[in-house]
């Protein structure tokens, strides 16, 4: 029998495998046959349309927006769009914004005046009238779910004679006044530093510069990325692929296969140490605070969860089965969870009529209240300066105040 060269029974597999596939015999999934086809040379590529130039398709998922995830998953779409998350970043173009702000003025003192509000097609802007006249300053974003706090992106400046260094050198500036929902009124933005500004434009807030000014808009959006005074590729607000990640390719499966994969957050091994780290990307973990901060534990770090629950002896002695979606849906308001709700999550652990074994003689059952009041008791919700009462403190423990 006479042999065929190698290459030639090469071409002949892929010509034959090229004709199964055009008469819908060879039977691959879409992703399948189109690498099937990549393996053909650019010349045999080129054979059938001599005109057209082979092209390279761009590896890699894509962001699709929150709307396309609605197809599927229409429970926890509607849940989100009640979902603090789903309005932490706006433009200052935005009603709710403008009725926050616009018509109203707040006495900051000396040396920074009197500020004064007002909104036209552009959006939001201020004005210090005994300091500047009518000169207007721009207000160009608003941080925040309820309370709302502002924000521009400006040129870096040299001087107060408003020399630009750079066009490529941006800074963010933290407006000195934001809306507080707990007081339901304007206020003082926490965290303004009460010296001498620097600059003139200082008058108006806070400068951020660096890595803490590309956080700010990292941690209110899903995309986005300070180029220069602009915010390029921006998806507003923390949508469900900030934390699923880009889902082109889960859609195209799921629009294309009875029984798609399953797409989430994490990996088979995924425990509460790795949903920490991703909760923690932007509510904090211990090394986005100091050591001062984190031996001391002031009260202010009931905003950052994680940080209090890494303390905690719930955390520790659990083993890894504690994480921040044993109390909370990720996908829902926490307003729309009742308190009973949240207790019978730690009853679950600490209930008196479960019978002894080996995991729970390793859990205590309040001696106090054992089936109720564990959250005012345990993780009250403090007063904080400026921010209200809202930010309940996640280091579970023994209070020496009670």
């Amino acid at each position: 029998m006479k042999r065929i060269p190698i290459a030639a029974a090469a071409l002949i597999l892929v010509a034959l495998g090229l004709g199964l596939l055009d008469l819908g015999l060879l039977d691959l999934g879409t992703p399948d046959r189109e690498r099937f086809r990549g393996m053909v040379s650019p010349r045999l590529q080129s054979d059938k349309s001599s005109d057209t130039a082979p092209t390279i398709q761009a590896a890699g998922p894509t962001y699709v927006g929150r709307q396309t995830c609605l197809e599927c998953h229409r429970e926890n779409h509607r849940l989100h769009s009640h979902h603090g998350h789903a309005t932490t970043f706006r433009s200052t173009k935005d009603p709710e914004v403008a009725r926050r702000f616009a018509g109203k003025s707040y006495d900051a003192g000396e040396p920074f005046g009197t500020y004064t509000y007002h909104v036209d097609d552009q959006g939001l802007f201020v004005r210090i009238p005994d300091k500047f006249g009518d000169r207007p300053f721009r207000l160009e974003y608003a941080l925040g779910h309820r309370s709302m706090t502002l924000i521009s992106l400006l040129p870096d400046l040299q001087s107060d004679q408003d020399t630009p260094r750079s066009d490529r050198d941006t800074v963010a500036l933290e407006h000195r006044v934001s809306w507080m929902a707990s007081e339901g009124q304007l206020g003082k933005t926490p965290g303004q530093h009460d010296g001498p500004p620097q600059t003139a434009a200082e008058l108006f807030g806070h400068r951020h510069e660096g890595r803490i000014m590309h956080r700010c808009v990292y941690c209110h959006v899903t995309t986005g990325e300070i180029v220069g005074q602009q915010i390029v590729g921006l998806t507003p607000n923390v949508n469900c692929e900030k934390c699923h990640g880009s889902a082109s390719e889960h859609v195209r499966q799921a629009r294309t296969m009875k029984t798609p994969p399953p797409f989430s957050v994490g990996r088979v091994d995924w425990d509460a140490e790795s949903e920490l780290q991703l909760c923690g990307d932007c509510h904090r973990m211990p090394r986005d605070i100091t050591r001062k901060q984190l031996r001391e534990y002031p009260d202010l770090l009931a905003r950052f969860q994680p940080v209090g629950l890494l303390r905690s002896e719930c955390f520790v002695q659990s083993g890894g089965s504690l994480k921040c979606t044993t109390c909370h849906n990720p996908h829902q308001s926490i307003d729309e969870t009742t308190e009973t709700e949240h207790e019978q999550n730690c009853i679950a652990c600490h209930d008196e009529t479960t019978p002894s074994t080996e995991t729970s003689r390793k859990h205590t059952v309040c001696p106090v209240s054992p089936t109720t009041g564990c959250i005012a008791c345990h993780m009250p919700a403090l007063k904080l300066d400026g921010l209200g009462d809202g930010f309940h403190d996640h280091w579970i423990r023994v209070r020496d105040d009670k």
